[in-house]
């Protein structure tokens, strides 16, 4: 199994490259289904940030959003006896929260906006942030223990405990991924149909809006599919990386960006240079914003101090509550609500 049913006290982490890497590629699928089909970055903070603070309730973000929620329901039918692992306490998960509401709301973005979608389109603005929070988070995580919080053995050393998963699970992990970008083929190729179609321009926004709204939800779902097999649902697994000092070090968050940022550069490459728009959509809407201030590094310290202090990002908890949901983490994520709405009203 990819994690156990019930956690212990102590959990003693496991180096997982190839859960990594596979998950990894998993979520460069979703984001590259995504960009090519709506035109769209996957930013899950960044769709989550514009309904609480603009009161944006476009259609694509509730399925985009949905998508995630159904995978975390989908893996509890699964799974129905895995149980949510140990969070620190109260205090700290709420404070925790609040951090990175108003850290991703500064910086406009977290480790799959800025983290994949930027890196992978060689932004240096997205560069500066990544390498912020993941700064901030290993201070963080290192000077308040999150290791002893979360119930991480960090005497136990990761790299000597290698983990990796036997043929037929391989297997699955490779059905699952080319599964998931024939079905985003399938997606683009329906909306090309009716492109050639004759039928008058109303027809073709409408089939052209119901491909795009199920290309947000199906990028949401496998997202979720690809946070869970890499282990980044895991806040332990998380606190593990960015506890860099620790004999538990486990750099397995690096494969999964690597994984993902694999796929998802050559998805923004097409978009940059051989795609004049998405299959769905009028034009693309990557970010051109290039500057590097005061604001996005102040976001990028927030953020990182709070994905440092409890090992939580808004995109594996949404997935984790809605699979195993838990008082804390539906209090983190209530955090960061708030964190984006107050930070939005004290800029404004």
């Amino acid at each position: 199994r990819r994690r156990p049913h019930h956690f212990p006290m102590s959990i003693d982490l496991q180096f997982q490259p190839v859960h990594a890497l596979a998950g990894g590629a998993i979520l460069g699928v979703a984001t590259v289904g995504k960009l090519l089909l709506t035109g769209r970055v996957l930013g899950i903070s960044g769709a989550f940030k514009g309904t609480i603070t603009e009161g944006d309730v476009s259609p694509w973000r509730f399925a985009f959003l949905g998508g995630l929620v159904a995978s975390g329901v989908l893996d509890a039918a699964f799974d129905p006896s895995q149980t949510a692992e140990p969070l620190p306490d109260m205090a700290r998960v709420v404070l925790a929260g609040l951090l990175v509401g108003a850290g991703t709301g500064m910086g406009n973005g977290c480790t799959s906006g800025h983290g994949i979608c930027g890196n992978s389109r060689f932004s240096v603005r997205s560069m500066a942030y990544t390498a912020t929070f993941m700064a901030a988070g290993g201070v963080a995580a290192s000077l308040f223990d999150t290791n002893k919080s979360l119930g991480v053995n960090s005497n136990h050393s990761a790299l000597s405990n290698l983990n990796v998963p036997a043929g037929d699970e391989l297997t699955k992990y490779a059905g699952i991924l080319a599964v998931s970008a024939a079905a985003f083929v399938g997606l683009g190729a329906l909306a090309t149909l009716s492109k050639n179609k004759k039928h008058d321009g109303d027809d073709e926004s409408k089939q052209h809006r119901t491909i795009s709204l199920v290309t947000e939800a199906l990028a949401g779902l496998v997202f979720g599919v690809g946070l869970t097999i890499s282990g980044m649902r895991r806040a332990a697994k998380v606190s593990g990386f960015l506890s860099l000092l620790a004999p538990s070090f486990d750099p397995s968050l690096m494969l999964v960006m690597g994984g993902a940022m694999a796929v998802a550069i050559p998805g923004f490459q097409a978009a940059n240079k051989k795609m004049e728009k998405p299959a769905c959509e009028r034009s693309f809407s990557i970010p051109k914003n290039k500057t590097i201030d005061r604001k996005l590094i102040t976001g990028g310290v927030l953020f990182g101090l709070g994905w440092g202090l409890a090992g939580l990002c808004p995109g594996p908890a949404i997935v984790s509550a809605a699979a195993a949901p838990s008082t804390k983490l539906l209090a983190w994520l209530g955090s960061v609500a708030l964190g984006m709405w107050g930070q939005h009203k004290l800029v404004k």
